[in-house]
């Protein structure tokens, strides 16, 4: 707050504040953001997400219209119009702000709008969630794009995992599987046992009954799955996602349909009926719940002590990445996300046998 209330003199400060999911990214923008409007200053929250920056805007009771959109921050504000300007999610930013849906329109880059706009800009950035294609800004690119707006850049790390009931294991844990350098999974230290839940199954049906007990119990649960099936329905009704015979559930639903019981696209995650559809890392990415189920479809398996990709099965954006290497390196970025949503306890199914193996391998208890 101190560089709020007196800007140093000199070239303006940016903060690069960066960390792997559930390191407390979005606490910190929002408690920075609550802070500086309690203390009288001009802040607003944007973010390169729609889902968590709508559910973040629904529950600030009296402090909705501080959550933005960065179309609306580059066209209605002056240049140091703001005191202070946090955005959220920076690695899902476009080049620059979105006219449309996926329509770019010329003119200044997403980061100069934030920049130039706020006195203090502070971005929020993990470059293992950058998805796809139009995903334009690594945490590299970011400091240098701010670097050539002559600024001058502050960076902060934050190390320590909140989410997973605090569990470094089960982060370091996903991020080395991610990377192709998986390790056991030792949850059974009598001395300091491992608050977190991991399993995995062979079934899809067994990880939804699972999951079901849990939210029979009065917690939340949700499933995701890899996009690796047509989205045909916008409804949540018809089941696209068919992961094993017998068994397929809808996506979830998009934003605007009619039907009953079935949440919008946006909050999905978090609120009730959620779990009747099958969330995508569109509409998980930047919130959690307490149980969580990933899917793993044919477009990303273990073979030969490696991630490999296959092609057909990816039906998301990001088959537009042209680069085999970008795509397995993205795909693995979208299971780590869905991988990193539960706060209590998380279940693998993956429909190729020589991935399930490796979990088994990996001492990860099977349902």
């Amino acid at each position: 707050m101190e560089s709020v209330r007196k800007p140093s003199p000199g070239a303006k400060k940016v903060y690069v504040i960066s960390g792997r999911p559930g390191t407390g990214k979005s606490l910190l923008a929002l408690t920075a953001l609550g802070e500086s409007l309690n203390k009288g200053y001009e802040a607003r929250f944007v973010s390169g997400g729609v889902a968590s920056r709508d559910n973040l805007k629904r529950g600030a009771k009296g402090k909705k219209k501080y959550f933005t959109t960065l179309n609306q921050v580059a066209n209605k504000v002056a240049p140091n119009g703001l005191d202070l300007l946090v955005c959220d999610e920076a690695h899902r930013l476009t080049e620059r702000p979105q006219s449309g849906s996926f329509a770019m329109r010329p003119g200044e880059s997403s980061v100069s709008v934030i920049v130039t706009r706020a006195k203090v800009p502070v971005f929020f950035v993990d470059g293992d969630q950058r998805l796809f294609a139009e995903d334009a800004w690594s945490e590299t690119d970011l400091i240098e794009a701010i670097q050539d707006l002559k600024a001058e850049v502050v960076p902060i790390r934050l190390d320590r995992s909140l989410r997973a009931v605090g569990s470094s294991t089960y982060d370091t844990w996903v991020r080395h599987l991610m990377a192709g350098r998986p390790v056991p999974w030792n949850a059974d230290d009598d001395e300091n046992p491992e608050p977190f839940e991991l399993y995995y199954t062979d079934r899809a049906a067994r990880m939804e009954e699972f999951l079901q007990s849990k939210l029979d119990a009065g917690q939340s649960a949700r499933m995701t799955a890899g996009m690796c099936w047509e989205w045909t329905d916008t409804s949540g009704t018809f089941p696209d996602v068919a992961p094993e015979p017998g068994w397929a559930r809808p996506w979830n639903a998009e934003d605007t349909h009619n039907t009953p019981g079935v949440p919008s696209r946006r909050f999905w995650a978090t609120d009730d009926g959620g779990f009747g559809q099958i969330g995508c890392v569109h509409t998980a990415q930047g919130l959690e719940y307490e149980w969580g189920g990933v899917i793993m479809g044919p477009d990303l398996t273990w073979a030969g002590g490696s991630w490999a990709l296959d092609r057909d099965w990816v039906k998301s954006k990001a088959i537009r990445i042209d680069s085999d290497e970008i795509l397995t390196e993205r795909l693995r970025n979208a299971y780590g996300v869905l991988m990193s949503r539960s706060i209590r306890g998380t279940v693998l199914y993956s429909m190729d046998s020589d991935t399930r193996q490796l979990f088994a391998e990996l001492g990860i208890p099977k349902l």
